[in-house]
């Protein structure tokens, strides 16, 4: 018995509205649905820029920036000129090539669209409230993709414990139970988190803490003892926890490394 399996090959395309013209009438999509970009292969997404009355707008000539920003809005992520398919119809592409977005990590993501007119830059809304961003995710869907680990650090002014086997003097030991905390990890929305760490001759305990703000209202994941250990172990952090790090809570013993994936 044989199966037949339908596979579609298409090209996403968004209507995005401009504010133009003199019509009183207000007309807005009611959403905007999510962007993909697929890693390991170019992508072409095409824009339709209509105006109030729903009608195309011309945009022969225009230079039509297309930004893609993180999804927590502190960077941009890439900035590309949109391709001019047909022009007279509205229609704009995003071409991004399979290079553009090597180095961008899978993740949730917002675009947004620059409009020139004369001398002036106007945004171009995707949904019924005016929104000038829209959603997008960068995802791993045609090749899988080697993520590696990275190392975890404490902050500036906090003595990590740590070892250094060319010179015993440096096992720092803890006294009195002190508490030290590594680096923020950010999830980037990510439900699965792992993380790894060494120790020598550890004594105390390891709290995984996670929070929605980098900086405050941390609460206890899970918390480990261990008793005069010798080895490395591995964690796994399930569920949408926006930022996570680990508390080292000991009053002997050294963490030599520490890294998440």
């Amino acid at each position: 018995m044989s199966y037949a399996t339908s596979v579609f090959v298409y090209t996403q395309r968004q209507i995005v509205i401009l504010q133009s013209g003199f019509s009183p009438r207000i007309y807005m999509p009611q959403y905007s649905k999510p962007l993909t970009l697929n890693k390991g292969v170019d992508n072409s997404i095409q824009f339709q820029f209509l105006n109030q009355e729903q009608k195309p707008i011309d945009i022969t000539g225009l230079a039509i920036t297309c930004n893609i920003i993180s999804y927590d809005g502190s960077k941009i992520l890439l900035s590309k000129t949109l391709t001019l398919k047909l022009p007279a119809n509205g229609i704009a592409s995003l071409d991004i090539a399979t290079a553009d977005i090597q180095d961008i990590d899978a993740q949730k993501a917002y675009y947004s669209l620059i409009f020139p007119s004369g001398n002036l830059n106007f945004p171009v809304f995707v949904d019924q409230n005016a929104g000038a961003r829209g959603d997008m995710n960068i995802v791993n869907s045609v090749y899988p993709y080697f993520v590696p680990s990275n190392t975890v650090t404490i902050p500036t002014g906090q003595p990590f414990p740590n070892l250094d086997n060319s010179n015993i003097s440096d096992i720092i030991q803890l006294q009195n139970a002190n508490t030290y905390y590594t680096s923020v990890i950010s999830t980037n929305e990510n439900p699965v988190l792992t993380i790894q760490a060494t120790y020598e001759q550890y004594n105390g305990d390891v709290t995984i803490e996670g929070s929605c703000q980098v900086d405050a209202d941390w609460y206890p994941i899970t918390t480990t003892t261990y008793s005069n250990v010798t080895d490395t172990f591995g964690y796994v952090v399930e569920g949408y926890h926006p930022y996570v790090r680990v508390a080292f809570t000991s009053n002997n013993g050294a963490v030599t490394n520490v890294l998440s994936r």
